[in-house]
């Protein structure tokens, strides 16, 4: 929904992303703000005086002929999500969002005029992210309120096989301990479930105490995350979470 915390979610998201990777942003207004060196940000025009404007579409295009390792899209609303599909198909990392409050409501979105992405192209997704504007005692806050794994497209259905991996229980998250995607990890990096479960614990320590100890400020936590990419224990041991 509006103001859930997408678009800051997606900011987030991507300050993980490897430092040298080739990243193309695509926006209609200008929000996504990394320290990536490799990074080109591109934003649509309206019409000038004689009438020439460049729109999503266009700029998606453009940014495939670039080779980028990640394309970010501030969010799909029409036929530029037929382009961003094709690149997840042709092993594109993508991000983006969309208004939709359920995974159901995803596909119906998607596959339903202005957007029109064949069914079959569905496939090419691998996570979904829902967030909600929600009450918490006499606050409104922002959460994230389940972490999907897309396992297969039900055809015959029209609607996605999921996994739930992670969901919001005001207020504490649960990890459902079952992700397709670390396994797919293990495979494609010759990893035991032992390995990954090590790291991400470790990726959580750390998380947790730059929640509680800092720093908050973008840039130093960019430069963080680029040296723990880098170098994952010496990062660890330096923040005394080893």
């Amino acid at each position: 929904g509006t103001a859930s915390g997408k678009t800051s979610t997606l900011n987030s998201l991507a300050m993980f992303i490897p430092v040298s990777s080739k990243i193309v942003g695509i926006e209609d207004t200008r929000e996504i703000n990394l320290l990536h060196e490799n990074w080109i940000p591109a934003v649509t025009r309206e019409a000038d005086a004689e009438g020439r404007s460049i729109d999503m579409f266009a700029l998606l295009r453009s940014a495939l002929r670039q080779r980028p390792e990640y394309i970010l899209v501030g969010e799909v609303r029409g036929r530029e999500a037929y382009i961003l599909f094709q690149a997840m198909a042709t092993g594109h990392i993508t991000f983006s969002t969309i208004h939709a409050d359920s995974a159901e409501a995803v596909v119906r979105r998607l596959t339903k005029p202005p957007i029109d992405v064949p069914l079959m192209l569905l496939d090419s997704l691998n996570i979904i992210a829902l967030h909600a504007m929600v009450r918490i005692g006499t606050k409104r806050v922002r959460r994230c309120l389940k972490v999907l794994e897309v396992l297969e497209v039900d055809f015959a259905n029209e609607r996605l096989k999921t996994n739930e991996v992670f969901g919001w229980r005001p207020d504490e998250f649960e990890f459902s301990g079952e992700s397709k995607v670390f396994q797919e990890i293990m495979a494609k990096l010759t990893l035991t479930k032992e390995d990954v479960e090590k790291e991400f614990s470790r990726r959580v320590r750390i998380l947790r105490h730059l929640q509680e100890k800092g720093p908050n400020d973008f840039y130093e936590l960019s430069r963080l995350f680029f040296q723990y990419n880098l170098d994952p224990r010496g990062t660890a041991e330096r923040l005394g979470v080893a």
